[in-house]
């Protein structure tokens, strides 16, 4: 069976049974589906324009959710790009007649693997100097938000075809590289992410740590030929991790900002997904990852999105009247995580919902930001469980480390969420301790910053094993305390 999809030359291959979602996945099409195709999350629709599909009824305009519709013969469909599905194609990205300014004679890749976005940076070995940056959004996302839809679609034997998403990202982005910048080859790619990314991107079945003892098959540093990985690329360098949940994003952020030459006690998060965070305390790192959920990704939360063009990232309450700005400064498409945190801040200030997360009477049908975005209930509720997850882990690594979160003297907030978000906002909205407020620096991409070292700086990678050798895993589930923590910190 095949299927055409509007606006492009591109026709995929669906098997008998498999959803459109899936077989969209195979053609290396990726549309967004946060609740990893049960059906709950209502993002991955698309409209059909000819043809018939099982198991599920297009609505009057031919809309339906990819993950349920079973194509019954050959189909014509649209992808709704402005509409939910965030699409992406690295070889859009061409700029035709660009001329650098010098071509370096060796060049390296710095890829952070995160869980939604994928960020590299090209650099100058010789001189260490950046040359140019790119994010695109993890294909991978097909198959669900978070790292366990992830490792239960592995555990279901999708291992590869997660691998090969991936994959086919990670050679794109270095073959659009080496194109634009006339390179006769890149030589090094160092990769940070967190442990489920990496085997992921080793084509590692990561299925061991979907469930107690949580065990990864490697957490060490690991160097790989590029043709084992069939990348164009001479050689990879894995950054090593600490713990199954405990990636090597957290190891090379604490590496990148010197934490093993600080002098106070400092914390570093890195607000998404996962939730890690690692706290130094008088010469140890405690570390700990709270389940956050993808609401600060802008999963789960009903007009959410990505930080994609389009995202209210911005939002301010001047004279009674809402105003926002958006990535890029174009229309509305849905509410990133920095918008979502100001939404909260803004109507817990404004008595829109009381400590409890409750919706004013005033707003029954819920919050509105601008036409056809709102928040509602359902909204609040996700947002409490994520900066919840978030503060009870700071309070448990501050009780395991013997100091109150008072007594943190700086907090690194790492991340895309980490560089926009407003500190005060940050506060106002529960995510953080009022006493972080004037301690706060925002560090943006620590993870891609620490690749980036682990290419031009020699020690860095020596840093990395001394920070996984000194680091202690606080497993929040066991501590008896966290519970306790988790229930109160859902009050604003």
């Amino acid at each position: 069976m095949k299927i055409h999809i509007a606006g492009r030359e591109t026709v995929c291959e669906a098997r008998a049974e498999e959803s459109l979602l899936e077989a969209l996945a195979g053609a290396g099409i990726a549309i967004s589906a946060p609740c990893g195709g049960r059906g709950i999350c209502g993002k991955c629709r698309v409209r059909l324009l000819e043809g018939t599909v099982r198991k599920v009824a297009p609505d009057s305009s031919g809309i339906f959710l990819a993950c349920q519709g079973i194509p019954a013969g050959d189909i014509h469909i649209e992808l709704l790009s402005g509409e939910g599905p965030v699409i992406n194609e690295v070889s859009a990205l061409n700029v035709p007649g660009f001329i650098p300014e010098q071509i370096p004679s060796h060049a390296g890749l710095a890829l952070d693997i995160g869980t939604t976005t994928l960020s590299a940076a090209l650099v100058d070995l010789d001189t260490a100097r950046f040359l140019e940056t790119y994010s695109i959004l993890n294909d991978q996302r097909i198959f669900g938000a978070d790292v366990m839809n992830r490792i239960g679609a592995a555990k279901n034997g999708k291992t590869t075809e997660l691998f090969n998403l991936v994959n086919r990202q990670t050679e794109g982005i270095l073959r659009y590289f080496i194109g634009k910048w006339g390179l006769p080859k890149i030589e090094s790619l160092s990769v940070s992410g967190n442990t489920t990314m990496l085997h992921l991107f080793t084509n590692t079945d990561p299925s061991g740590m979907g469930e107690v003892p949580f065990t990864p098959v490697f957490i060490d540093k690991k160097e790989i030929p590029g043709d084992e990985l069939s990348l164009s690329v001479e050689r990879v360098t894995l950054l090593p991790s600490i713990s199954a949940f405990i990636g090597s994003d957290i190891v090379a952020g604490l590496a990148a900002i010197d934490i093993l030459r600080a002098n106070n006690n400092s914390l570093m998060i890195d607000i998404g997904t996962n939730g890690e965070m690692a706290l130094f305390h008088d010469g140890r790192i405690y570390c700990c990852s709270t389940a956050a959920g993808p609401a600060f990704e802008g999963a789960e939360i009903s007009c959410g999105t990505g930080s994609v063009p389009g995202a209210i990232n911005k939002i301010e309450l001047s004279e009674g009247k809402v105003s926002f700005t958006t990535i890029g400064n174009v229309p509305p498409l849905g509410i990133c995580g920095c918008g979502l945190v100001d939404a909260i801040a803004l109507m817990r200030s404004a008595g829109v919902i009381d400590e409890t997360g409750a919706l004013s009477d005033d707003y029954p049908e819920g919050y509105t930001i601008t036409e056809g975005i709102s928040i509602v209930n359902r909204d609040i509720r996700q947002y409490q469980l994520a900066k919840s997850a978030i503060m009870s882990g700071i309070r448990i690594l501050c009780k395991n480390a013997g100091i109150d979160a008072v007594e943190v003297h700086r907090v690194f907030i790492a991340g895309g969420l980490g560089f926009f978000i407003d500190k005060q906002n940050a506060v106002t909205a529960g995510l953080l301790p009022p006493s972080f407020l004037d301690r706060i620096d925002s560090c943006g991409n620590l993870s891609l910053k620490g690749a980036v070292h682990g290419l031009t700086k020699p020690e860095f990678l020596a840093d990395c094993k001394k920070i996984t050798e000194m680091s202690t895993v606080i497993e929040l589930a066991a501590d008896p305390a966290f519970m306790d923590e988790f229930a109160g910190n859902m009050l604003f």
